[in-house]
C-alpha cells in the first residue's frame, strides 16, 4: 500500500495508474479533486490533503493507517512551478520592501519534508506487517533543476532542497526506510507547455516515464540513496554513479544543456513566473 502527495495529475496520476495495475492499493492526496478516468474503489482512495499544512499531511497518515493498518510506500511528488525570483521591488502597504513569496519553498521543499518525516515514522511503525528484511521506502521528486543553474529562483532553490534530503539524511534512514528520487527533465505535466517546448525543438517525455522509476525504486529492495534522472524517456542514476555525482552530473548537464535556453524562452513568452 503507498500514498501519494500530489497525486491527481501528471507524474502522480501515471505512479497511481501503474501502481494499480500492478495489484497495489494506492491513496492519492491532493488539494485538488481525482479526475474522471480515477474512480474510487476498495483499490483506490482519496483523500483532500494540503501538503503546506503539517496538520492536513499528519491527519492524513492518521486516517490512512486506521484504514489500511499499514503504510509501505511513499511518494512525495506535489509540486507547483516558480512564482517568484525573490529579488523582486514589490512592496507592502507601508511602500516597504514585503518579504519574498515563499509559495514555491513551502509546496516544493518543506512540503516535501514534512512528508518524509510522517513517512518515515510510519513505515517503521508497520514494519512488523512486512516479510522479514523488507523495507518501507519513500520516493521524492527532484528535478534537474536540482544540480544545475536554473534560472527559476524559487523552483531551483527548492529542488536543491530536494536532492538534499537524499544528501543529508538518507544516512540516518538505512536499514531502516529506503529513501530516493526521481529527478526528471521536461515532463509533460500541466506544469509546462508542451507544445511550445517541442517547438523548441526540445524533447518531452510523458508523466509515465517518470512514473516507470518511482515504481522501480518502490520495488527493488537494493535501492537506497538512488537518483534517478530521465529525459526523453531514458535513465540514468546518478548519485551512486561510476565517479560519483558530481562526475555524474557532468555528463547530465551534456543533455540537459539546453534547459536554460528553454527557461529564458519561457519567460520571454512569460509562461514563467
Amino acid at each position: 500500500m503507498l500514498i501519494k502527495p500530489g497525486g491527481a495529475s501528471g507524474i502522480g496520476k501515471a505512479t497511481a495508474e501503474l501502481c494499480l495495475k500492478h495489484g497495489a492499493n494506492v491513496i492519492i492526496g491532493d488539494l485538488s479533486s481525482l479526475p474522471s478516468d480515477l474512480v474510487i474503489s476498495d483499490k483506490l482512495k482519496f483523500i483532500k490533503l494540503d501538503v503546506c499544512s503539517w496538520d492536513s499531511q499528519r491527519d492524513a497518515f492518521i486516517k490512512i493507517e486506521e484504514w489500511f493498518g499499514r503504510i509501505d510506500h511513499v511518494f512525495a511528488n506535489a509540486g507547483v512551478g516558480p512564482t517568484t525570483d525573490f529579488l523582486d521591488d514589490s512592496l507592502d502597504e507601508n511602500g516597504h520592501l514585503a518579504p519574498p513569496d515563499l509559495r514555491t519553498i513551502n509546496v516544493n521543499l518543506v512540503g516535501v519534508i514534512s512528508t518524509v518525516r510522517l513517512a518515515a515514522y510510519y513505515i517503521q511503525k508497520n514494519s512488523a506487517h512486512r516479510a522479514s528484511g523488507e523495507l518501507g521506502s519513500i520516493v521524492v521528486n527532484a528535478s534537474t533543476a536540482s544540480f544545475q543553474n536554473f534560472s527559476a529562483g524559487d523552483y531551483t532553490v527548492a529542488k536543491h532542497g530536494v536532492l538534499g534530503i537524499i544528501h543529508g539524511i538518507g544516512y540516518q534512514l538505512e536499514r531502516k526506510v529506503r529513501l530516493n528520487a526521481v529527478a526528471p527533465s521536461w515532463t509533460a505535466t500541466c506544469m509546462i507547455d508542451t507544445a511550445f517546448i517541442e517547438g523548441l525543438g526540445v524533447g518531452v517525455q510523458g508523466p509515465e516515464a517518470v512514473a516507470r522509476s518511482v515504481a522501480l525504486l518502490f520495488s527493488d529492495q537494493q535501492r537506497h540513496g538512488e537518483v534517478i534522472y530521465s529525459w526523453e524517456g531514458k535513465y540514468r542514476e546518478v548519485n551512486k554513479a561510476e565517479g560519483g555525482f558530481l562526475a555524474a552530473a557532468d555528463g547530465i548537464l551534456v543533455n540537459s544543456a539546453n534547459e536554460e535556453h528553454v527557461v529564458r524562452k519561457l519567460k520571454e513568452a512569460k509562461m514563467l513566473g
